[in-house]
């Protein structure tokens, strides 16, 4: 196999990234379902959840084409809890969202005509510690960490709740394969097991000296509905183009492996929760992560290196990089990558049917490309090449016929589209529209009071990845007249032009922020002079959100 960090500029949002999931699209019409499997996974849905209390949905694609339509609205921000989200779960088959927050509250969220509301609520005070859909979507598994354990229907009905008296915390809850059980890992060691009625099973010690930290199965988290036609039978079909084998056939008859991650690092692979002779996995990795692909062939352990093992730089200093080690269903170790990370991955997520592996890592987000083969001499190269570039504008500057260059362009294409605007050209990115039928979203929030003038400032800052990338910063210069001066964020204004326009201030009027914004503008928005323009000033109210 083989795996590479997605190039790029490194996507960010303000604040720690704590949690992810990922699905695919949906069928746009009952003509498109059932749906081609391979057409489903191109493009997506990834759910962020971060320290703000704040859950991005932010559109994914893996095709490598330029051309592709994209919807039009291509970021949502839901906003709804109070405390740093801890938990996101897709459910595909219903194509719905739950999210879960520090202080124990549950949303279920749905989009219906293109926007998101929530549709379930459920907070009992208690801080959760695992949400799990089961295999078809019909039922939800909550855990909570002071032992009570819950089970409902998708539409909010409670079936069963039970009280498990524990010494310890639980920490993770989980569906069997065939949903007739549910598994519960404790800090302590052990495995609760529980019938799909609510009933006590057994109760296990898989380690007397280091806690379960997460539990899965080598096994498709929903069963998606997949069509007869194979997977060339569509009308844009083309070859991957971001090396062979980017759709990967499904394996088949693989018997499910339990997963055990302990908090030593180390992994026990079992035929279920009984078995006597499990296989141990010691990743040598602190704070780690695992998480099956979806085809059930190959692991991925994420962490820190731990300090024993990290090379001394003779300064008395150890270089910490997160890994990411990939394992076969045997527990044989078949391939390491080293990160530019270097913070503890919180949370990793695969996706577009196992070509790509997200990774959030304190406010950052990486995407690495994953080829489960062999990969050819041309997929090396591609990637050498693409190594020492910039950007795709360097591939201009080279010798290399038309078709080569073409293939070496798709290393650039983002799985995630970033945008963030240039901070050199911001003037560009905020006086032309978009290209296509594109929307960005933005937030307006009173930043400050000016004391010379006795005014407010605003900024204007674009929805992204869950956060809130600052764009423009407006500064009121007269107490009498709607006389503004508009800036990037990091500027004082002093030399810049007064932009006179009747539209901001009435953005600014009927703007009910509040008084202050605990968000750090960056220091890399560099200083430049917006245009000078007057406008008319009869413009009618707009309300607080709109788009650009």
């Amino acid at each position: 196999m083989y795996a590479s960090v997605e190039h790029g500029p490194v996507l960010c949002s303000d604040s720690n990234i704590l949690c992810l999931s990922w699905k695919g699209r949906v069928p746009k019409s009952e003509k498109e379902k059932p749906v081609c499997r391979r057409r489903y996974y191109e493009e997506g849905w990834l759910a962020t959840g971060n320290g703000r209390g704040v859950v991005g949905v932010t559109f994914t694609l893996s095709h490598c084409r330029r051309d592709r339509n994209t919807p039009q609205r291509t970021n949502f921000n839901l906003r709804g809890h109070n405390s740093e989200v801890v938990l996101v779960r897709w459910n595909e088959p219903f194509q719905k969202l739950a999210t879960c927050d520090a202080d124990g509250g549950i949303f279920v969220w749905i989009q219906y005509e293109g926007r998101w509301s929530v549709e379930l609520v459920n907070d009992r005070g208690a801080q959760v510690s695992d949400f799990t859909w089961s295999h078809d979507g019909t039922q939800a598994l909550i855990s909570y960490r002071d032992g009570f354990v819950l089970v409902g229907s998708v539409s909010g009905q409670r079936h069963w709740s039970s009280e498990i008296n524990l010494e310890s915390q639980i920490t993770c809850g989980i569906w069997t394969p065939d949903d007739q059980q549910v598994l519960f890992g404790t800090a302590d060691g052990q495995v609760i097991v529980m019938d799909c009625h609510g009933r006590m099973l057994a109760h296990v010690l898989l380690h007397e000296s280091d806690g379960i930290l997460s539990m899965s199965w080598n096994y498709p988290n929903f069963l998606v509905e997949d069509s007869s036609e194979s997977d060339t039978d569509s009308d844009d079909y083309s070859p991957p183009q971001d090396g062979p084998a980017a759709y990967p056939i499904p394996v088949e008859n693989i018997k499910p492996l339990l997963t055990v991650g302990f908090t030593s690092g180390d992994i026990s692979l079992m035929n279920n929760y009984d078995d006597l002779s499990p296989t141990n996995i010691r990743s040598g990795l602190k704070d780690v992560v695992v998480q099956w692909c979806t085809q059930g062939d190959l692991l991925a352990v994420a962490g820190m290196e731990k300090q024993n093992l990290l090379p001394d730089l003779g300064n008395g200093l150890s270089l910490k990089s997160a890994i990411i080690k990939f394992y076969n269903v045997r527990g044989e170790h078949i391939y390491t990558l080293e990160t530019p990370v270097q913070r503890p991955i919180t949370s990793i997520c695969w996706g577009h049917r196992d070509s790509r592996l997200f990774l959030a890592s304190g406010p950052a987000l990486y995407v690495v490309r994953v080829e489960h083969r062999v990969a050819n001499l041309q997929l090396l190269c591609q990637q050498a090449i693409a190594s020492t570039l910039r950007d795709d504008k360097d591939i201009t500057k080279l010798s290399l016929p038309p078709r080569l260059c073409s293939y070496l362009t798709t290393a650039f294409i983002p799985t995630i589209k970033p945008p963030i605007p240039d901070p050199n050209n911001m003037r560009d990115f905020v006086s032309y529209p978009t290209s296509g039928n594109e929307r960005l979203h933005c937030t307006m929030k009173r930043t400050e009071d000016d004391p010379e003038v006795g005014g407010p400032c605003y900024t204007l800052y674009l929805e992204y990845l869950g956060g809130l990338v600052p764009v423009l910063k407006g500064r009121r210069i007269s107490k009498l007249r709607p006389e503004f001066v508009i800036m990037d964020p990091k500027t004082d204004g002093k030399s810049d032009e007064i932009y006179s326009n009747g539209l901001i201030s009435a953005v600014i009027d009927s703007c009910n922020c509040s008084d202050s914004s605990d968000i750090e503008l960056s220091d890399d928005w560099a200083a430049k002079k917006s245009p000078k323009i007057t406008r008319a000033s009869k413009s009618p109210k707009l309300p607080r959100s709109f788009e650009v």
